[in-house]
């Protein structure tokens, strides 16, 4: 029995160490295929908002994924999860006008913090977008202080001024983030990602996998039916510049796949496995871009950056960890443990 027991937890802990190193890769090498296709050919290509549009229709095949882990699983019927996750647009039915008053807004900022980050990223390196972009997590406590009426956590508080420090460290370095504009989008970026996060809980609450995964199906369903319209206006006003003989399509692909992969991972992750297993992923995000960075792309290490890095990395772990509870739990343990000592030994 022990041994079924040892065997379930080894694999069970390959398995989280697999989604950490996914989460982290993905989220990293998705940063930098759309930073190089940005930065191949600016003259021939450079359309980070059809590349947005691009990306996100990928999300439509979100909820077939999931349906297809339901009937492998054989957990519960098709019909009974799916009915379920129709709920998340507020009916166990489907409801067209349910589904696109639900979806819209947070297709708009779905949209926003993506073509910012991506415009972002023809101006900055990409390891200081996604340190910059982590910068959400504070974010996220702010806003929840705010719309949630969550209660203040002084650690949280200190994690936001971590954050403000790190970005503002960041921002003057020259190497990794010398464009203020650059710097400027991938805030707004983390802002709309914050706001879509906060949102969503006020609005819709806490979804399961099959919820969620639905969602981002419907996400990806609405951005290619109305989202079509704006790309194609910002092709035609040359906003968005597009030689289709020198389109990078393998690096667009790549950035696509590897973002759903993302998705994927932080979905299924959250619901199947910890959430606290996505956090330490995202977290390992940054330096693995950063490696990519100096090897592949020249960057070299600055002081600057480092601080930065390490500010915002402290600001990651202050949101996105239990420390308080950790430390209670700790001193607790250590009472205990006291109080055990102290009746044993006379």
């Amino acid at each position: 029995m022990g041994r079924v027991d040892g065997s379930s937890l080894l694999a069970r802990s390959l398995v989280s160490l697999l989604v950490v190193a996914g989460v982290a890769i993905s989220w990293a090498c998705a940063t930098q295929f759309s930073k190089s296709a940005l930065d191949l050919d600016p003259d021939k290509f450079y359309a980070p908002y059809s590349m947005v549009w691009f990306g996100t229709c990928f999300m439509i095949i979100c909820y077939p994924v999931y349906l297809l882990y339901i009937v492998t699983s054989g957990k519960e019927s098709l019909r009974e999860a799916h009915e379920e996750a129709l709920e998340v647009f507020g009916a166990r039915t489907f409801n067209i006008f349910g589904f696109i008053v639900r979806v819209i807004p947070f297709l708009i900022l779905w949209i926003g913090a993506n073509y910012c980050y991506s415009q972002g990223l023809g101006h900055i390196s990409a390891s200081a977008a996604s340190a910059i972009m982590s910068s959400n997590v504070a974010m996220v406590c702010v806003l929840s202080w705010v719309l949630l009426k969550d209660k203040v956590d002084p650690l949280k508080v200190i994690a936001v001024f971590a954050a403000i420090g790190g970005v503002i460290v960041i921002s003057l370095d020259d190497e990794y983030a010398g464009n203020l504009l650059g710097v400027l989008l991938v805030i707004a970026s983390a802002a709309f990602a914050a706001f879509y996060k906060v949102m969503f809980k006020k609005l819709i609450g806490d979804a399961n996998l099959g919820q969620v995964s639905i969602f981002m199906s419907g996400l990806g369903l609405l951005n290619i039916l109305l989202n079509i319209v704006p790309t194609v206006i910002m092709v035609w006003l040359k906003a968005d510049r597009i030689d289709w003989n020198y389109v990078p399509w393998w690096t667009l692909a790549g950035s696509a796949a590897l973002s759903l992969l993302f998705n994927f991972l932080v979905n299924f992750g959250i619901a199947l496995l910890n959430p606290l297993l996505i956090s330490i992923g995202m977290l390992c995000g940054i330096p693995v871009s950063a490696i990519i960075d100096i090897f592949f792309r020249d960057l070299d290490p600055t002081l600057k950056f480092i601080l930065g890095a390490i500010l915002i990395l402290v600001s990651f772990v202050l949101c996105a960890f239990p420390i308080q509870e950790i430390f209670q739990k700790l001193r607790k343990n250590s009472k205990t443990s006291y109080n055990v000592t102290d009746s044993v030994v006379p």
